[in-house]
C-alpha cells in the first residue's frame, strides 16, 4: 500500500486533500499512510449496526480504516454534510475531518513518553506552515469518546487510544475550486 493514497485523476475536494496529504507525508516520517477522502459505510455486525471510514479499492470493494497495530500510523479525511456554494460561485466549501492515529512508541519522542501535545504541536505546525488559504482549522477533539465519534470503534473494548496509542480529531472547513467548462 502506497504511503500517500489518493485517487489516480482528483478532482474537486480530492485535489486540495492531497495538497496537506502531501505536506504532512514530507513533514512526519512516523506517519505510515495518509489516506485522502473516505467514505463512511454502515453494515451490519453481530446484528448491529457498525459504521466505520472506508477507501474504495475498486471493482466493489472497500478498505476499512481503523484503528490497528497493522495499519500503522495513518491519517485520513472524512467531508461533512452540508457542502455549500461560495459567494462567486466558483467556490465550494465542505466541513471536514482529519482524522490522526499513531503508536507514541513509533513517533520521534524519547521512549515511554505519552506526549500527545507534542504531536499536535507537530501537525498543527504543518497545516499552518503550508498556509494553506482554502482551509480553516475550527476545532481539535482527543477524548476517546470524540477522535472516531462517527464510528462504531468501541474504545473501551479495545483501547485503541490508550497508551502506547493515542489520536486526534481536526474539524474545520476546505474550499474547492469549481474548474470551468469551455463550450
Amino acid at each position: 500500500m502506497d504511503r500517500i493514497v489518493t485517487r489516480t485523476n482528483p478532482k474537486l475536494f480530492d485535489k486540495e486533500v492531497y495538497k496537506i496529504q502531501k505536506a504532512l507525508a514530507d513533514a512526519l516520517p512516523w506517519l505510515d499512510h495518509v489516506f485522502g477522502i473516505c467514505e463512511s459505510l454502515t453494515d451490519i455486525k453481530e446484528g448491529r449496526k457498525f459504521t466505520s471510514a472506508n477507501l474504495y479499492r475498486g471493482r466493489g470493494k472497500y478498505e476499512q480504516i481503523m484503528p490497528c497495530a497493522e495499519l500503522g500510523n495513518f491519517a485520513f479525511f472524512t467531508l461533512r454534510d452540508p457542502q455549500e456554494m461560495g459567494k462567486n460561485k466558483m467556490l465550494i466549501k465542505s466541513p471536514f475531518s482529519l482524522i490522526v492515529w499513531y503508536d507514541t512508541r513509533k513517533v520521534s519522542l524519547p521512549l515511554d513518553e505519552r506526549n500527545t501535545e507534542e504531536i499536535k504541536g507537530q501537525i498543527l505546525g504543518v497545516l499552518a506552515a503550508t498556509r494553506f488559504s482554502n482551509m480553516a482549522i475550527t476545532k481539535i477533539y482527543e477524548k476517546p469518546q470524540n477522535v472516531f465519534s462517527d464510528y462504531s470503534y468501541a474504545h473501551t473494548d479495545n483501547q485503541y487510544l490508550m497508551s502506547p496509542y493515542a489520536g486526534l480529531r481536526i474539524d474545520g472547513y476546505i474550499e474547492a475550486y469549481i474548474p470551468c467548462i469551455e463550450q
